[in-house]
């Protein structure tokens, strides 16, 4: 593993959440006002399958402003870079699945699993090497 300064690795880690808390906001924001429309190869879709993509849009978007926020203080809330790291991860997985399940999906969201795979690891081997000195609190545990 390497090993990063802690202003180093703080630095990582905010440049992580807010690039991505930036994309989720931007990307949520779009889809909830243009469906799926707003999604490369989108198609047209079902009402419940709008609804429900519109739905998870403002989720994700939402989901975009707590990593920004966590980005100004990111040593005081392991538990919650650990959670997006194991988040993302996740997601990255579900897009494998929902490859081998439906087939290949447009390259944006090839190369956006390969940044999700990767990235979440990064981000959680980043996190473990924030100043020491700033604890976590109980209640981020």
């Amino acid at each position: 593993m390497i090993t990063l300064p802690p202003t180093t690795a703080r630095r990582a880690v905010q440049a992580v959440l807010r690039g991505s808390g930036l994309i989720a906001v931007a990307t949520g924001t779009w889809v909830v006002a243009r469906g799926s429309a707003a999604v490369p190869d989108g198609g047209a879709v079902s009402p419940s399958a709008d609804s429900v993509l519109r739905f998870y849009a403002t989720w994700w978007a939402g989901s975009g402003v707590l990593m920004w926020r966590l980005a100004a203080a990111p040593e005081r809330h392991p538990a919650a870079v650990r959670a997006v790291a194991a988040a993302t991860f996740v997601g990255g997985v579900a897009r494998i699945l929902a490859a081998r399940h439906s087939g290949p999906p447009h390259p944006l969201f090839r190369a956006l699993t390969v940044l999700e795979l990767v990235t979440a690891p990064a981000l959680l081997a980043a996190g473990r090497q924030l100043a020491p000195d700033q604890q976590e609190s109980s209640h981020d545990r």
